[in-house]
């Protein structure tokens, strides 16, 4: 196992990251499905963006979860165009 390079590694990540965003937006496409009631309040401040979402459905805050993660990982993977 001494002989294990950073591709794979990275290919491991990569396919561990894309499936748990999957299956956050696959779990709130669900409790959106069902009708899941209750509040939650989620900000985030960057450079340049306000991002504040009050009294969402649950189910919106998976998906939201899973595609931020998905974001994520692809700027890692691929990097961002300069």
């Amino acid at each position: 196992m001494s002989n294990i390079s950073t591709v794979w590694i990275s290919l491991v990540t990569a396919i561990g990251s894309f499936t748990v965003s999957g299956l956050c937006v696959f779990l709130g496409y669900k409790l959106f499905l069902i009708g899941a009631t209750g509040g939650f309040k989620f900000s985030s401040f960057t450079p340049g963006w306000v991002f504040d979402l009050v009294s969402a459905a649950p189910g919106l805050g998976f998906a939201l979860f899973g595609m931020i993660i998905s974001v994520y990982a692809l700027n890692r993977l691929i990097g961002k165009s300069k």
